[in-house]
């Protein structure tokens, strides 16, 4: 139990040694007439008590005040003529950190036992105070706890305490004490979160402009987008000259692009039929497209879930909310509300441009651009520039023009199939504006990519745990792929009749990559 004890981290011993005997100031007179007594001392050892959830308060709490009073409560010659109690109080005296009672008539034990010249003793209490225990402002800061009591096992020796102590001797007994290191406990909030998918959908928005003649245009606006289905009306975007507008010089048409924005599903209740959306578009001035407009009113469009979930298609992709300013109506067909195809009459697309006499009559297209002249306008010709190509087969930016080297259809990826339990990385493109090199950091390794003595030189540099099993790379306009097998230490792929006068160029990477770490 010893061992256990001195094991125990958070009990910290100041062990107050036994006090000599010879000292000057507490040398007792050695007077035969007392051969009859035992002369008692008492030395502390002093235990400070860490933390410990089990301590209440019938231990008293640590105190930075030195031990000054002793009380000490003991029975002697217990069955004997000469049994007796005594309880007093004792000072305590101290030399260089050890404490010890002051010598005290009070504890002078008689001997009971002559054929051994000794006398039993039993400690029963043993409290240290900080001043006189008589007086109301002493404070207990030490204690000696009973064996049989929970914080019996903090000491070696709990009370009662029994010892014996021989005629004419002065014996100095230690004692433990404790108190308890009674602190603060720092108090902690742990927070978490409660995860609350929402979807947010794209809205998207175009505009047309009439003038008073009726002639449409691409218009120029500010938008508004406020949620008006709450007990509040949120403002949820405000954006002026909102669409990317442009000039197109090869077939002379003013372009807008719609405007995309995302906007929640209704978060009240509404019912899907319910408007729950506000537009709130300011036509705005275009120069050069049409003249500076003067008093049109802003447009106000509420939108249902009903409006903004019918844009959504099964293909993934999103029609847009079409607004007219000043052109006599938002419906097909001139503002009748009607539209018929056949009738060359009717503007389908209100454009601004008769079915009859409109090259893409179901697809605005305000300038009749026609690159190839076959009657099909731009904006619904599947291969504007005539080459035979379709445009979503030509090269990026060869889609008006006919020349087959630059239209020339991309060639089918010339990766192998991935290797077991490898995966092909997602294509990584990187735009070389000049002879580099160009370091391109991701998850599994480095890509460098320079122009060199002629050569295009394209190299990955894996970090572990990945490997490389192969590179592929695809330059634009020139297609060529090269493919290599090099494992754990990197791969390079160099492709010649490449110079700087060749820049900028715009070129794919791709490789294998197989994670060997096993997980």
């Amino acid at each position: 139990m010893k061992a256990l004890k001195k094991y125990m981290a958070f009990i910290a011993v100041f062990s107050f040694l036994l006090a000599s005997c010879t000292k000057e100031d507490n040398t007792i007179t050695n007077d035969p007439g007392t051969d009859s007594f035992a002369e008692l001392s008492l030395g502390a050892s002093l235990n400070s008590m860490l933390n410990k959830a089990a301590i209440k308060q019938s231990i008293p709490e640590c105190s930075s005040e030195a031990p000054a009073y002793a009380h000490v409560e003991l029975t002697h010659n217990a069955g004997t003529d000469l049994e007796g109690t005594i309880e007093i109080n004792v000072p305590i005296m101290e030399d260089n950190g050890t404490f010890y009672t002051a010598y005290d008539e009070g504890l002078k034990i008689p001997v009971a036992n002559s054929e051994t010249n000794t006398a039993s003793v039993s400690l029963t209490s043993f409290l240290v105070y900080d001043g006189d225990p008589e007086d109301a402002s002493s404070n207990l800061i030490w204690v000696t706890p009973t064996t049989a009591s929970e914080y019996g096992a903090f000491v070696n020796q709990g009370l009662p305490f029994d010892f014996t102590i021989r005629a004419g001797s002065k014996k100095y007994v230690d004692i433990e004490v404790v108190c308890f290191d009674d602190r603060e406990v720092n108090l902690y909030g742990y927070q978490f979160f409660d995860l609350i998918p929402e979807v947010l959908y794209e809205l998207c928005v175009f505009a047309n402009y009439c003038n008073d003649a009726g002639r449409h245009f691409t218009a120029n606006y500010s938008l508004a987008v406020t949620y008006i289905g709450g007990d509040e009306e949120m403002l949820l975007h405000d954006t002026a000259n909102l669409p990317g507008t442009g000039f197109d010089e090869s077939t002379g048409d003013y372009y807008a692009d719609p405007f995309c924005l995302a906007v929640p599903a209704p978060q009240y209740g509404e019912g899907s039929g319910e408007p729950y959306i506000r537009l709130t578009a300011t036509l705005l001035n275009w120069e050069g497209n049409y003249p500076d407009p003067v008093g049109i009113e802003p447009l106000e469009v509420d939108l249902s879930w009903d409006d903004i979930s019918g844009y959504l298609n099964d293909d993934g992709t999103v029609d847009y909310e079409h607004l007219f300013f000043n052109c006599g109506g938002d419906s097909p067909g001139n503002g009748n509300g009607e539209c018929d195809p056949e009738n060359p009459a009717d503007d389908c697309d209100n454009d601004g441009i008769p079915n009859g006499q409109d090259n893409c009559p179901s697809t605005p297209n305000e300038g009749q651009g026609d690159l190839d002249e076959d009657g099909t306008g731009d904006a619904c010709d599947s291969d504007i520039d005539g080459d035979g190509i379709p445009n979503d087969e030509e090269n990026d930016g060869c889609e008006r023009n006919p020349d087959l080297e630059c239209g020339e259809t991309v060639l089918e990826p010339c990766l192998p199939e991935a290797i077991t339990g490898c995966e092909s990385t997602d294509v990584l493109n990187i735009n070389l504006e000049s002879a580099g090199p160009v370091i391109t950091n991701v998850s599994y390794g480095d890509w460098t990519v320079q122009i060199t003595n002629g050569e295009l030189f394209v190299g990955l540099t894996p970090i572990i745990p990945y490997e490389i099993a192969d590179i592929e790379v695809t330059v634009l306009q020139s297609v060529t792929c090269e493919v290599v097998t090099v494992p754990d230490e990197g791969g390079s792929v160099t492709i010649p009749n490449i110079t700087e006068g060749d820049l900028p160029i715009s070129i794919d990477l791709r490789a294998n990559i197989c994670d060997v770490s096993g997980e």
